[in-house]
């Protein structure tokens, strides 16, 4: 973020930030993430910070190893659980840090509210990831586009959450500083400082031949807001996997596993389409 701030909303920004940092239950010190950074770091030193963010936050660590096997783990080995390692080997550092984070937050309160906001932040996410894929960018770039998502509504969580725990913040100061915000946290949690970059969503932006990364953040949170405006909840059209084994994977079918896994699937709503594969399939099986 390169616009200015206030010192007024500088302290007021770093009391809502302490705040927050002194109520989440990540289930270790943050500053314990950082090992995460150790490019050389053994899978045991790996395995006990997992182990203690288990003992110290069962669901947070339940819902990590969840997301990891449901969304990532499963393109690769079928039916095996990870364990913490196997998560921060197949999402990355910075990914897994980002998502305890996240994660922490919206288990810090579950109300209405809160789950709708942890939903939007999962369908943005989610869906510029997917679009990214379809792009076929480099993998680096999927990432960042996926974390963006999550970030492109952080500061607004974290204000929200503030809110719901007695603090007095005006609307116009939480649209103007939640990028500020969101900056702040991605400095806290040692996280790519070019990620900043992604929080500046005013406008649809492309780069030389397609959209830009943030572009494609845009265009997965427009697609979020006017879906949710519309049904209050994300609705989709999309094939899904069938017991035949014709399908196996499908986007919709990622989707349904990420709600799931973040307890957020009323605000789902996966409308089945068939393939032509399955639709020939139950043709045969009426002629039997």
């Amino acid at each position: 973020m390169t616009d200015s701030i206030s010192d007024e909303d500088l302290k007021l920004l770093e009391k809502i930030e302490n705040v927050i940092f002194s109520r989440i239950n990540l289930g270790i010190d943050f500053s314990e993430l950082n090992i995460l950074d150790d490019l050389n770091v053994s899978k045991r030193k790996l395995q006990e910070l997992g182990a203690k963010i288990s003992v110290n936050n069962a669901e947070v660590a339940a819902t990590l190893l969840e997301i990891a096997h449901s969304i990532y783990f499963n393109r690769m080995i079928h039916g095996e659980v990870p364990d913490f390692f196997n998560a921060v080997m197949l999402m990355g550092a910075e990914r897994v840090k980002l998502l305890i984070f996240s994660v922490s937050l919206f288990f810090l309160e579950k109300g209405s509210a809160a789950r709708q906001r942890a939903a939007k932040s999962a369908s943005i996410g989610v869906l510029g990831r997917i679009i990214a894929e379809e792009m076929n960018i480099k993998d680096e770039l999927v990432r960042k586009v996926e974390m963006g998502g999550l970030l492109s509504q952080l500061g607004k969580n974290i204000f929200m959450k503030a809110r719901e725990m007695g603090m007095n913040i005006a609307d116009d100061f939480i649209q103007k500083n939640e990028g500020h915000l969101a900056a702040r946290i991605i400095d806290r949690l040692g996280l790519d400082p070019s990620l900043k970059q992604t929080l500046d969503l005013s406008s649809l932006e492309f780069d030389e031949y397609s959209l830009a990364v943030v572009g494609i953040i845009k265009l997965a949170e427009a697609l979020t807001e006017d879906s949710f405006v519309k049904y209050g909840k994300l609705v989709l059209r999309s094939p899904m996997p069938d017991n035949k084994n014709i399908v196996v994977k499908t986007p919709g079918n990622d989707i349904k596993k990420l709600f799931a896994a973040l307890g957020v699937e009323d605000f789902l709503e996966v409308q089945e389409i068939l393939t032509p594969l399955q639709k020939e399939a139950l043709k045969k099986h009426d002629k039997k």
